[in-house]
């Protein structure tokens, strides 16, 4: 019988047999137990999944700034960061320690939403509505907030938790009920181990200072208004794929009609001057502060906390006004 392989190939194929069998000692045994996945963990972006969600937890971070000027007259810088969905415990987790931790309700959806506000933040919230400047540094390490402080904390919240019902209100009409304040997260109680979260960051840069509130809520509290959550992006053909063009123009009339609605804070600013804190200290009723003799000649007015246009002051049928003379670069 004649020979098929000679011996030079016989020495190759053994040596390449030898290889694989060493290349392969690394790998776990593939009779090894397969590990079980828990498909609800891990951190699940929601973007493009609930566009309505994106909209109107968008929509409550520009009412977040305007709330910090109209409370605290102060302009921040606000904007969503991460959208997650991760289990209730693992939110839990990422709560940065110490913060100023509340909880709340939001009839008529179902479970617990929570507020988050660093320490970093809050206090430098605090020390503007009490006088400063926001911009001292604070040790937050090992410190509890004093019962005063909470309840202006407190008191923060509640409008907050307004302004995220004006921002639902074109989906779903909701009443929001603050609960109570916490230190320790482990003992909110929001919803049941194991459950789904709904974790949005919001990123508030304020001078000097920087920091994070956070919001969350079970997933299934969105049980009931999902479909709500998704229609304004979904096309006739149903399967998941859209073409974004055409997404775009069909919903352009709907959100034009939102976002022409959403109210802003105005602000015409007549004059500066600086003064000394004793001489604020020493302002009583009655007092008069000295402008400079052009002052109605040079109105600036402030769109969310931010200078846009330029005028000058009048008086109309014995109403003051504003009257645009230009826009600011």
């Amino acid at each position: 019988m004649a020979q098929i392989l000679s011996q030079d190939e016989v020495d190759a194929l053994l040596q390449a047999l030898q290889q694989e069998g060493q290349q392969s000692e690394g790998f776990p045994d593939s009779e090894a137990t397969p590990q079980p996945y828990d498909f609800r963990r891990g951190s699940a972006s929601l973007y493009g999944r609930l566009p309505g969600l994106e909209m109107i937890l968008s929509k409550f971070a520009r009412r977040l700034r305007n709330l910090f000027v109209s409370e605290l007259g102060k302009s921040v810088d606000t904007n969503l960061g991460a959208l997650d969905t991760v289990l209730y415990e693992e939110s839990i987790k990422r709560i940065p320690l110490p913060s100023s931790i509340h909880l709340v309700r939001l009839d008529p959806l179902r479970g617990l939403g929570v507020f988050v506000i660093e320490a970093r933040l809050a206090y430098a919230m605090i020390d503007v509505f009490f006088g400063g400047t926001g911009q001292r540094l604070a040790k937050v390490e090992g410190r509890d907030f004093t019962p005063i402080e909470t309840t202006f904390l407190g008191k923060f919240v509640g409008k907050m938790l307004h302004a995220m019902e004006e921002a639902w209100q074109p989906v779903v009409q909701l009443s929001g009920h603050y609960l109570r304040s916490e230190m320790n997260p482990y003992l909110l109680g929001a919803t049941a181990t194991g459950d789904v979260m709904i974790v949005a960051t919001y990123r508030i840069d304020m001078a000097q200072v920087s920091g994070n509130i956070l919001f969350s809520l079970p997933l299934s509290a969105l049980s009931e208004v999902r479909d709500q959550l998704k229609t304004p992006f979904r096309t006739p053909g149903g399967d998941g794929d859209y073409d974004h063009s055409s997404s775009v123009s069909r919903v352009s009339p709907h959100l034009r009609t939102h976002l022409l609605q959403s109210p802003v804070s105005l602000q015409a600013v007549v004059g500066t001057i600086e003064l000394s804190l004793r001489q604020v200290l020493q302002l009583r009723p009655g007092d008069v502060i000295q402008l400079g003799p052009h002052a109605m000649e040079q109105v600036e007015l402030w769109v969310e906390g931010k200078p846009r246009f330029r005028g000058r002051g009048a008086q109309r049928n014995g109403v003051k006004v504003f009257v645009v003379s230009g826009r600011h670069e």
